[in-house]
């Protein structure tokens, strides 16, 4: 069998299958412990696994322009969510003025909401337009900083040397090209300005000890997945100084929080 190489160590030489999902299959490179998708299934089912569908693209399609941050079901769960992980934030940063954030996987928007309240200039990316709408209804002033699509398609459209900080919460787990992505996130940092992601941990106890029916494993959608050690090489790789692996802000399964400063 032939294996992509792994994206941190460039090489195929010490990767074996892990296990294989819904037809498609996860390989572990047993010289760093990335646990990656070896074969990725077509755009068509890739984007289909975003969207949730036909029926339920038409639905965000049909009330979206009419809904605003306090109509999303579970509210009060998300914007509860979206404090703890903004308090992180706001705890690693160093600049006690407010900056300029991007928010990469924005989703619902409501990490931008909090970073918004604390007097920061917001800016977002999401695939899924119509799931930003309701952050767009209740913020009109910000619609122009909430772009749409993969970060490897808007990315050009974004400054270099930009931003203070920029933010990714369960998103690393999902780039196609991370090592690219990752590079271009670096390129819009100011100097100093860090970079903070929510990812899953493949050394964490649920991931060794359920191995295939570790709940983070979805072949779709979550196509590389790190581990504490790994991710630190991963970013010194590409160039950020320093880097600090945290445990996640919120009861997730196995996850970790890493800030990669510039």
């Amino acid at each position: 069998m032939t294996y992509r190489d792994c994206i941190i160590c460039n090489s195929s030489n010490d990767v074996e299958n892990y296990c294989e999902m819904d037809g498609l299959l996860y390989v572990r490179c047993n010289n760093c412990g990335l646990i990656y998708v070896n074969k990725f299934a077509s755009k068509q089912q890739m984007d289909q696994a975003y969207t949730g569908g036909a029926f339920k693209s038409f639905r965000r399609r049909l009330f979206g322009p009419f809904r605003k941050m306090h109509h999303i079901t579970g509210h009060k769960h998300w914007t509860q969510r979206a404090q703890q992980m903004f308090q992180f934030v706001k705890s690693v940063y160093k600049n006690n003025e407010p900056g300029k954030m991007l928010d990469i996987g924005s989703n619902k928007g409501f990490l931008l909401e909090q970073a918004l309240k604390d007097g920061h200039d917001v800016y977002g990316a999401e695939i899924v337009k119509e799931t930003m709408l309701p952050f767009i209804n209740t913020y009109p002033n910000f619609a122009n900083n909430i772009f749409v699509g993969r970060f490897s398609e808007v990315s050009n459209k974004l400054s270099d040397n930009y931003f203070d900080i920029i933010t990714a919460m369960d998103v690393l787990e999902h780039l196609e090209d991370p090592v690219e992505d990752v590079k271009n996130i670096y390129n819009k940092l100011k100097k100093s300005g860090i970079f903070v992601a929510q990812t899953p941990d493949v050394d964490c106890d649920s991931a060794v000890n359920q191995k295939c029916k570790w709940p983070s494993l979805n072949p779709l959608e979550h196509l590389h997945l790190f581990g504490r050690k790994n991710i630190v090489k991963f970013a010194k790789d590409i160039g950020f100084s320093d880097v600090q692996v945290y445990d996640a802000v919120e009861d997730a399964d196995g996850a970790l929080m890493v800030v990669m400063e510039k």
